[in-house]
């Protein structure tokens, strides 16, 4: 029984739902300027926004595009989110699990995945994150290197 046990406590690392590890998101107009989302981003400590135009996600904007988009680009700091925005958005079902979370980040070069539930979005799910989780010892794993008992 107790290999049972230990065996259920290696799979949970790879089974937790993105809702499990999700961070909050923060939202910008679209004509917000770019100035005023690194600004936002700053004040919050976020390395993303989410560009929101009434009721509907339409895009995000990350340090990233900041520094690709518009500083190599020498775009003038008024530009408006929506001008330098990635869009359409990948998301992730917050039931998902973090191995496919993973996954797609992977396919599609992203580390920042926006997060959805009940037809919105519920927050933002970060690859460091992901990281961490995937990374943290399991119960069997401490035992096996000797760091319980």
């Amino acid at each position: 029984m107790g290999n049972l046990i230990f065996a259920n406590r290696c799979i949970s690392k790879t089974m937790l739902k993105v809702k499990e590890v999700m961070k909050p998101v923060i939202n910008v107009g679209p004509n917000r300027t770019v100035l005023e989302a690194a600004r936002l981003m700053k004040e919050n400590d976020r390395g993303s926004l989410l560009i929101v135009d009434g009721k509907i996600t339409v895009g995000i904007i990350t340090e990233r595009d900041l520094v690709i988009r518009v500083i190599a680009k020498n775009l003038s700091h008024t530009t408006s989110v929506s001008e330098v925005m990635s869009s359409p958005l990948v998301t992730i079902n917050a039931n998902a699990t973090l191995k496919k979370a993973a996954r797609i980040m992977g396919e599609h070069n992203i580390r920042r995945l926006p997060v959805v539930e009940g037809g919105g979005v519920a927050g933002i799910l970060i690859a460091s994150d992901v990281l961490r989780q995937l990374s943290k010892k399991t119960l069997t794993e401490k035992i096996w290197d000797n760091q319980i008992l």
